[in-house]
């Protein structure tokens, strides 16, 4: 049995029909779902503390407050170049001993907070 053009048509239109009514609600959600992902992802961007400003410093290793192990950072109490004393984050994959000089990123934050990172060993 042959069908007709014109049912042949209908026939295919009607599939189609059916799988947009079967798929279009899924894709409705997906696309929805990222575009609230999106936007709470923005708002937290928006909320972050952004660095202002970053300065370097030469500065001298007073003591290792705590041991990073070589696996997590240390937290390092060093002497800046200007006389100041501050406790620095260091992600070096050797802690520096006591002693050694040391370059600093002073960064100033939005909020006015300030960090200090170990960038490197001084040569």
């Amino acid at each position: 049995m042959r069908l007709s053009e014109e049912k042949a048509r209908r026939l295919n239109a009607l599939v189609w029909r059916e799988r947009a009514r079967r798929w279009v609600p899924v894709i409705v959600v997906a696309v929805g779902a990222i575009a609230l992902l999106t936007f709470f992802l923005v708002r937290q961007v928006e909320h972050a503390d952004r660095t202002l400003d970053v300065r370097v410093h030469q500065a001298t290793v007073v003591h290792v407050k705590k041991s990073g192990n070589g696996r997590a950072a240390a937290i390092v109490e060093v002497r800046l170049d200007d006389g100041r004393d501050v406790e620095a984050l260091s992600v070096l994959r050797l802690d520096p001993m006591a002693g050694a000089h040391v370059i600093i990123n002073e960064a100033r934050h939005a909020s006015g907070r300030m960090t200090f990172d170990i960038a490197r060993l001084a040569e």
